[in-house]
């Protein structure tokens, strides 16, 4: 029995639609809503705020660059998904003000605490604001916190300007330096692929510091990224913004399984490299490149190993994380992702966000943030 009742969305940008479907969820007999919103509505947010608080019914989700529905990319307006259950939900706020490891883990243990390590709740959704910067430490500190594994599945949240604004929903409202724990009903499984290959041999980080390349074999990171595509394609960055190339040559970390983590490139300042995620010092990475192809071809196999070990007794509740970069790498040619997953999942909702950065469990258990990459989730 699927635990989906009511699903709901509008291509409008208005905030009198979006009043119209929240109304007519909190009319559906369900008890729990995931509400998410594309970042072109600038909703006004006291009145947003106002509609958030004042819902009855258990509220989650948040505000990103576009959303997805079954097939189809929504590139403004919202989805509301109405759920039979009362998820319990758990926010953390004020994330930025958590700088050193101490605090943080004293931080994450005294929640747990009151959630009595969440004990008996195995299975998360996390939505979380993409400007944070110390996400990874977040997940890290959770992951060694809590005494058993937990299988998660999450998206960032925001805008693409990369301006850090609230975009995170609770029933307190819209937040800013947020994350959501959405503990789930049922196992959530999940699937992850992001397509992208090897362009050039490793370059050794010798210099870093969290998200930001400083030197690549001992030289200036940005001119080494600059030169090594230069020299092997036609791309030529004096004439063309950093982003539009850059979208093409993510860097990629091996970890302990030889799997490539992606890393995104999004901007240049001081002849350094800023990426969405950490790059630790000393490690080897890999210049990436993809093709459309290989990157729905990826994403087809995820589909396809997720969706044939899910019980055939249940109708799954299927939630995408496909990160915003890989529908600006495959411009038009986005929608040939979607319908891989569309094609794959014969039952039961399936809708999804364009996210900042992913976030699902790696081969060995551990929690990891993931950039240019595609996670299927369903419970």
């Amino acid at each position: 029995m699927a635990t989906e009742l009511f699903t709901w969305h509008t291509v409008s940008d208005t905030l009198n639609d979006f009043k119209c479907g929240l109304s007519l969820a909190q009319e559906s007999g369900a008890d729990s809503l995931l509400v998410l919103t594309c970042s072109q509505n600038n909703y006004p947010e006291k009145e947003l705020n106002a509609l958030l608080t004042a819902c009855p019914l258990k509220l989650f989700g948040g505000i990103y660059p576009m959303l997805t529905l079954q097939g189809d990319l929504i590139q403004q307006g919202a989805v509301i998904i109405g759920f039979r259950e009362t998820f319990d939900i758990t926010l953390f706020t004020q994330l930025n003000h958590v700088t050193t490891e101490s605090s943080l883990e004293e931080f994450i243990t005294s929640t747990l605490k009151e959630k009595q390590n969440f004990r008996g709740q195995d299975n998360f959704l996390m939505f979380y604001d993409a400007q944070i910067s110390n996400i990874e430490g977040f997940i890290d500190c959770l992951f060694e916190c809590l005494d058993h594994g937990i299988s998660i599945a999450g998206g960032g949240a925001g805008n693409l300007d990369f301006v850090q604004r609230h975009c995170v929903f609770s029933n307190s409202g819209i937040h800013s330096d947020a994350i959501l724990l959405v503990a789930l009903p049922r196992t959530l499984n999940t699937s992850v692929a992001h397509g992208w290959t090897t362009f050039d041999e490793p370059f050794l980080v010798s210099e870093a510091q969290g998200q930001t390349v400083q030197s690549l074999n001992y030289q200036p990171a940005y001119e080494v990224y600059c030169q090594t595509i230069e020299n092997t394609s036609e791309y030529n960055f004096d004439d063309t913004d950093f982003f539009d190339i850059a979208k093409h040559f993510p860097l990629g970390i091996k970890d302990i399984n030889n799997n490539i983590i992606v890393r995104d490139p999004i901007l240049t300042k001081n002849n350094h490299l800023q990426c969405f995620g950490n790059i630790p010092i000393n490690s080897m990475v890999y210049l990436l490149e993809g093709k459309v192809d290989s990157l729905v071809a990826s994403t087809e196999k995820a589909a396809v190993t997720l969706f044939s070990k899910l019980s055939q007794t249940t109708t799954p509740i299927t939630m995408v994380f496909d990160c915003i970069s890989r529908a600006l790498f495959m411009e038009d040619e986005f929608e040939k992702e979607l319908n891989v997953i569309a094609e794959q999942c014969h039952s039961g909702a399936l809708f999804g966000v364009l996210s900042l950065g992913e976030i699902a469990n790696s081969q060995s258990g551990a929690i990891r943030l993931l950039n240019k990459s595609i996670v299927i989730s369903s419970w």
